[in-house]
Order: C-alpha cells, then structure tokens, then sequence
C-alpha cells in the first residue's frame, strides 16, 4: 500500500510533523482509496549542514541568495 516518504531540514516541532502526517496521510486516504492502517507516511528530517543546493549548504546565512544563482 502507499508509503509516502518526506524528506525536509530539521526544525520541525512534533506538532508540525504531526499535522503533516495526519494530513498527507487524509490526502492518500481520499485520492487512492486506501485503508487508513495501509497507509505509511514518514518524515526524514536532514541537518541543514548537511543539505545543499546550487552547491550552498543550508546552514549558510546566504542560502537563499547563493541556492538560487545562475551557474557560472
């Protein structure tokens, strides 16, 4: 049955996380159908050190603008 993975920095408080499941949880369970115990839905939580787009790493305070620059 479905198993929704996510994956997003680390930060979140249990409420979030817990909103989050059980709504993308409700999603699958009225799109597909799917029995509500069938249905596995986990978060992977990655340190922002650990993360990197455009090559900048998440925890650097520029991120936003480095993440997004053209390619040299």
């Amino acid at each position: 049955m479905p198993i929704i993975s996510v994956t997003t920095w680390d930060g979140q408080d249990d409420a979030q996380a817990q909103e989050l499941l059980e709504e993308l949880t409700r999603t699958v369970r009225r799109v597909t159908g799917a029995p509500l115990d069938k249905i596995t839905v986990y978060i992977q939580e990655v340190p922002r050190g650990r993360w990197a787009e455009g090559g900048a790493l998440g925890s650097d305070p520029r991120f936003p603008e480095l993440s997004r620059r053209l390619s040299e």
